[in-house]
């Protein structure tokens, strides 16, 4: 229900839902995320869908949105973003204003993959770049983590990823947060005010066990418990 606009340019047209409307074509769903003009739907077989704006290519599909005579700057029904997910598992996803986030498992190596497409002007995307991303893409630079262990090598997943307008963060299973994007209200909570397009890891919370967190529009906000701290760290330290 709301706004299903497309364009205000002719021959497009605007349409509003009054009333909550079934989509018999989508079965299964696990979540839902929406953008600014555009939602998204994660799938228990690690599918995604989306629908609504693509005028930053949020929803992808560059060759659709290219054509002459019907350009795809609006989806109104959910359509499938595939393009280089072939052999990727979705296991969560993200939505900021015009940009869209997915992380994802390899279904061959079982690393954890991160792929993003639309809007990167501030670095939304985290790709250490400035440029809109068209197409699905892989972001290397928040995919394929591992540490070592005592029994060797241990991929590193994203649990949890959310998205402001323009900013991002992500938790990991070891207990990490990382943040990247625009950063002029402050929303990365740095002391800075200049965006990120590289993903940064918080060190605030390097003694604490992170539960949850979540972004808004400009800020960002992270629920963690106390760490148990042994009898020799709880001893006074001498000055």
């Amino acid at each position: 229900m709301g706004s299903d606009a497309r364009s205000t340019a002719p021959p497009f047209y605007e349409r509003r839902v009054r009333k909550p409307r079934k989509l018999e074509s989508l079965a299964g769903v696990q979540k839902v995320v929406c953008g600014g003009n555009h939602t998204l739907v994660l799938t228990k077989e690690g599918a995604v869908y989306g629908w609504g704006s693509n005028s930053s290519l949020q929803l992808s599909h560059q060759e659709q949105f290219a054509t002459v005579d019907n350009p795809l700057v609006a989806v109104y029904e959910p359509l499938r973003l595939e393009k280089n997910l072939e052999n990727v598992a979705a296991t969560d996803i993200a939505a900021g204003e015009e940009f869209s986030i997915i992380v994802g498992r390899n279904r061959t190596s079982s690393e954890t993959e991160v792929y993003g497409c639309g809007h990167n002007l501030h670095g939304e995307l985290g790709g250490g770049n400035l440029s809109h991303i068209n197409e699905i893409q892989k972001v290397e630079s928040l995919s394929g983590y591992t540490i070592s262990t005592p029994e060797g090598e241990k991929h590193v997943r994203v649990d949890k990823i959310s998205c402001g307008k323009n900013h991002c963060m992500a938790l990991l299973n070891v207990g990490a947060v990382m943040e990247w994007g625009a950063n002029e209200h402050g929303q990365l909570g740095n002391r800075k005010r200049v965006f990120s397009e590289n993903p940064i890891i918080i060190k605030t919370f390097a003694q604490e066990n992170v539960l949850n967190l979540n972004c808004g529009q400009y800020n960002s906000a992270v629920i963690v418990e106390h760490k148990e701290r042994t009898p020799k760290e709880a001893q006074p330290q001498k000055k």
